[in-house]
């Protein structure tokens, strides 16, 4: 079985211009009715400019802009594809009209008659005249939130949902028990049933595993503490289980009834993978990373490299202690309280298989560790194999 502690670390721009840039006014014009449903409101960028636009109000109301700097306040009205500006306080004439279109990503203006009937205001002529605009990315729609699953971990059991919808998910771990705790996601293998799995994990952690995919989990917390990972969940049925063993007798939470069953069903995705801050990649039998982070919040992309399974746990060290200290208590050699405090992590996923880690790290010194075991190495855990990595938060 697994030793004490496992897992770790873990726009669309358009600028309609008035005309040529005049002084800020001290009054705006009043608004009129509210554009058409289908015009895109918003702030837009020009063309071949990175801070020059117009931005397009929901009341009526839009600006030129470069930077932070306001040039010409104005109106507009919306009917079908007809844009018409119909008053501004930079001097041209108004209820000058174009058509436009708008792609999701590029919006076009073209003048309803002659443009040479318009060119004497010279800012709005260049700005109108068949210019694309691109939404900027301030004003582009945020991103889908990532559902979420919140798992509770008790002494000995989950509190977790039934069914889950497939997709990028974000794993919420509370840890109200009184020993470590963490949540790891078994995908069963296609015709595969809990029954069997749990048949299979009598014989042993290994044979119980080769019936399941890991897609991985939030690494362990100590008792109080929360931690978050992401993670792909496919369709299909899982397992979530807890690997860490009891300090008093050595069983593990899994065989004191700490595992529970998953249904994953299959959904429109309605959110995108995560934006990381920093990439770690996992191999046989080194964590791919720097030898410092920077502390706060950060989301570290997962990856696997391979060929074994692994997992990133995170370990925050007492004072005075090192990757030294770990090795020698987790393999015994020492005894009394850990020299570390589990805060979370990423859990074992399989080769080739991405997750997030979440974390929150405070200055100090900390270790990422692989506890999985190695068939190739008579079932030693990966961290005796070199997978174990010093590493500062400053």
């Amino acid at each position: 079985m697994r030793t004490k502690i496992l897992s770790f670390l873990l726009a669309l721009v358009f600028v309609l211009a008035a005309c040529a840039p005049a002084a800020t006014p001290t009054v705006a014009p009043k608004p009129t009715a509210a554009p058409a449903a289908n015009f895109p409101t918003g702030k837009f960028i020009k063309e071949g400019e990175t801070d020059y636009g117009l931005a397009f109000n929901p009341d009526g109301t839009f600006y030129v802009f470069k930077g932070d700097n306001i040039f010409v306040h104005a109106t507009y009205k919306v009917e079908g594809n007809t844009f018409t500006e119909t008053s501004n306080d930079g001097g041209c004439k108004t209820n000058v009209s174009f058509t436009y279109t708008f792609d999701g990503t590029k919006l076009i203006f073209n003048y309803v008659g002659n443009p040479e009937d318009d060119k004497d205001c010279t800012g709005r002529h260049a700005d109108f005249n068949g210019v694309s605009y691109t939404l900027a990315k301030e004003s582009a729609e945020p991103a889908a939130t990532l559902p979420e699953i919140k798992v509770d971990a008790a002494d000995y059991s989950y509190t977790a949902p039934e069914t889950v919808t497939a997709g990028w998910t974000r794993v919420i771990l509370t840890n109200t028990g009184t020993e470590p705790h963490h949540v790891q996601f078994l995908r069963l293998n296609d015709g595969v049933t809990v029954q069997q799995f749990e048949e299979a994990l009598k014989q042993g952690e290994g044979p119980a595993l080769a019936l399941t995919q890991q897609v991985g989990g939030v690494g362990a917390v100590h008792p109080g503490g929360t931690a978050s990972a992401v993670i792909n969940l496919t369709a299909g049925e899982y397992v979530i289980l807890c690997f860490i063993p009891s300090p008093s007798d050595g069983m593990a939470h899994l065989a004191k009834g700490m595992i529970k069953s998953l249904k994953v069903e299959a959904g429109a995705a309605s959110a995108s993978e995560p934006q990381a801050d920093l990439s770690v990649n996992l191999k046989d039998f080194t964590f791919d990373m720097p030898d410092s982070l920077p502390a706060g919040k950060v989301t570290i992309q997962i990856t696997n490299d391979g060929p074994e399974p692994h997992e990133f746990n995170i370990l925050k060290l007492e004072e005075g202690k090192t990757a030294a200290d770990v090795m020698a208590f987790l393999s015994g050699e020492t005894g009394g309280p850990p020299p570390f405090a589990p805060v979370g992590g990423a859990n074992g996923i399989d080769a080739g298989v991405t997750e997030y880690a979440e974390l929150d790290l405070a200055p100090g010194t900390y270790v990422a560790i692989c506890n999985i075991p190695s068939p190739k190495a008579e079932g030693h855990p990966h961290f005796t194999l070199g997978m174990i990595k010093e590493f500062t938060v400053k």
